[in-house]
């Protein structure tokens, strides 16, 4: 599997063309915090998409935090190429996790939304987006809750990189598959 890195402006650039693959106009674009807010800020300005409405959500997993505290030292002073082979094995590791994901349990976790209920009639499509899609276990959970909020409505999700196709949610639109990208606010992008 391969690694690259992109800089603010190509993350920017592959925003936008990543919008340019939408077959037609969303009501609602959620982004997933954190990678997924910094898409959502990168492509408000898409001519596809600047009608809708915008929100956010969060739902960080629970290595986010032990990373951004104890790691970012230490990987601000090891070369690309280590960085390069830990995201690699890190994404191994991930890739068997998936079989042993329960979808019935993921299906109960629960995620608030700020949208009144009555500004919700008119959302008939809504585009989930987010950096990347590994286990998919973030993006089923997020769609899950969507879906019971708007039965009605049509989801679908674009992500930067799909890092792995076996994933429990596959997304209708992605600029790589099967790369993994360093984005300017990652733990060990310098």
């Amino acid at each position: 599997m391969k690694v690259l890195t992109l800089n603010t402006k190509s993350f920017e650039a592959n925003s936008l063309r990543l919008m340019s693959k939408l077959d037609a106009a969303p009501d609602l674009v959620v982004g997933i915090l954190t990678g997924g807010g910094y898409v959502l800020e990168a492509i408000k300005t898409h001519p596809n998409i600047k009608d809708c409405l915008f929100e956010v959500v969060t739902l960080q997993r629970t290595s986010t935090h032990f990373k951004q505290r104890y790691l970012k030292p230490i990987f601000s002073i090891l070369p690309y190429f280590i960085l390069n082979w830990f995201r690699v094995l890190e994404s191994k590791k991930v890739k068997h996790k998936i079989s042993n994901l329960d979808q019935n349990k993921l299906q109960e976790t629960k995620l608030e939304f700020n949208l009144e209920s009555e500004d919700s009639s008119f959302i008939k499509k809504i585009l989930i987006v987010d950096d990347a899609i590994d286990t998919g276990k973030t993006m089923f959970i997020v769609k899950n809750n969507l879906q019971k909020k708007f039965p009605h409505a049509t989801i679908e999700i674009a992500v930067m990189t799909w890092t792995i196709e076996t994933s429990v949610v596959k997304p209708d639109y992605y600029m790589y598959k099967n790369t993994l990208l360093r984005f300017p606010w990652s733990n060990d992008y310098k």
